[in-house]
């Protein structure tokens, strides 16, 4: 169709995108601690109407705003919807950032800042796309919808209501999700799909105040009693121990493992990345992958309790806390999980352990035999000419569930990000070769959907 003119359009203004990307970068959405949600959906917004797109605020009860945008193909009855998130993570620790995480800096080719890949480059890319096709061909080659919610980053704890008091506005015949990128190689990554997450907090508790430690005679102490309780969880081979934890686990299909055997894994750069001498139990090769995206997890994110300063404290505390997430695969429903999590603990003699669930997604994924993850595979390797990694699913987990699952699309991830992106760390990144490339796999996904 007329794909030239829009790839020649970006190469032409790609600064100007990137001018664009820095404003957003530059406004802090901070959602773990409400910090500046308001003004970034606002700069959204603004974005969104800039692009050409008609716009909405979806207000989301007790939460952050969703931001909602269409334009109207003059070609086309398809309907492609684009899911993103303009909240961040925390910038923290900043002692570790080369430059300001909201300076938006670019040096040597890279551009970086807090949410740059996670994930304002995205959101800015796929709206300037929008843009490219008005300017160089008047219309777009199917109808569009964004989604852009502010709660991504703590779980999307307010989101579920909202789809469903808006299913007939969300409705579409396939979507684009929120991430994605090129692996060291250059080669495109694809993903199909989420792992479900629990978040739990166990919380032990012990007389009604710290005591000193020369009580430890006498006194309980909630932090063995947590420490205890929590090795009823999991060996030391990793194996998940909670009574029937694997019991509704849906493997992955023949297709899959195909299709997980091709992923070109990079193992040995990855530990040394990480300083890591080897993965646990030592596994490597395709299981390392197959690991990876269908192996659930228990996985202890933070401990607190007594004294933690410089220099030593004789101290018995008198409470204890540990979170903890379970990423799950299908089909592994978050509240079945909660509720063997409760009366596993309760059943080896840890009843008094109090259990709070802090937020949950469903896992889900799109068949690779759909159609429009075949047309997203072709787009890919056209424009980066090089060979589609696809990932059956990912480690990763997120709010897919809500339109998978519910709204009942297929939903394909991509994104601008590369392999050393640094998503949620210090020096987070994207390039602006990867910025400019992965505006035009947009470009080109929006192009051949509607062509198919």
């Amino acid at each position: 169709m007329h794909l030239g003119e829009v790839s020649q359009y970006i190469d032409a203004h790609y600064e100007e995108f990137i001018q664009d990307l820095a404003r957003l970068v530059r406004q802090p959405s901070v959602s773990a601690r409400k910090e500046g949600m308001e003004e970034c959906a606002e700069l959204v917004e603004r974005m969104m109407r800039d692009a050409g797109l008609s716009t909405k605020i979806l207000p989301e009860k007790e939460g952050n705003p969703v931001v909602y945008g269409e334009i109207r193909s003059d070609t086309s009855e398809k309907t492609l919807l684009f899911y993103d998130h303009y909240d961040i993570q925390p910038p923290e620790p900043l002692d570790k950032w080369v430059s300001d995480p909201y300076s938006c800096e670019i040096r040597e080719g890279t551009i970086y800042g807090r949410g740059v890949a996670d994930n304002k480059g995205n959101t800015v890319s796929r709206l300037k796309v929008i843009r490219a096709f008005l300017e160089t061909v008047g219309s777009v080659p199917v109808n569009i919808k964004f989604v852009v919610e502010g709660e991504e980053e703590i779980g999307s704890p307010h989101l579920a209501p909202l789809i469903k008091e808006n299913k007939k506005l969300l409705s579409a015949d396939a979507a684009i999700w929120e991430f994605g990128g090129t692996d060291r190689k250059g080669h495109p990554l694809i993903y199909l799909g989420l792992k479900g997450v629990l978040s739990v907090e166990l919380r032990a508790q012990g007389a009604t105040r710290d005591v000193h430690s020369a009580n430890a005679p006498l006194i309980p102490n909630p932090a063995w009693r947590l420490v205890w309780s929590l090795n009823t969880l999991k060996n030391e081979r990793d194996d998940i121990l909670i009574d029937d934890f694997f019991e509704n686990v849906e493997p992955p299909s023949a297709e899959e493992i195909e299709y997980a055997k091709a992923i070109p894994y990079e193992e040995e750069e990855e530990k040394k990345d990480l300083g890591l001498e080897k993965f646990i139990n030592n596994v490597t090769g395709v299981d390392a992958v197959k690991t990876l995206l269908y192996k659930p997890t228990c996985t202890i994110n933070g401990l607190l309790t007594g004294y933690t300063g410089a220099g030593s404290k004789t101290v018995l505390p008198n409470k204890a806390m540990v979170k903890l997430d379970f990423r799950l695969v299908p089909n592994q429903m978050p509240d079945e999980i909660f509720g063997k999590l409760i009366e596993h603990l309760r059943s080896h003699g840890f009843k008094d352990i109090e259990a709070v669930m802090h937020g949950s997604t469903e896992p889900a994924k799109t068949p690779i035999t759909e159609e429009f993850v075949q047309t997203v595979i072709k787009s890919a390797e056209r424009v980066y000419g090089k060979r589609a990694v696809v990932y059956p699913t990912s480690a990763g987990s997120g709010p897919l569930h809500l339109f998978r699952n519910w709204l009942g699309y297929p939903i394909v991830s991509v994104g601008c990000a590369h392999e050393e992106s640094r998503g949620h760390a210090p020096n987070e990144n994207i390039t602006v070769e990867g910025f400019v490339k992965g505006t035009k796999f947009i470009a080109a996904i929006i192009n051949d959907f509607g062509a198919s």
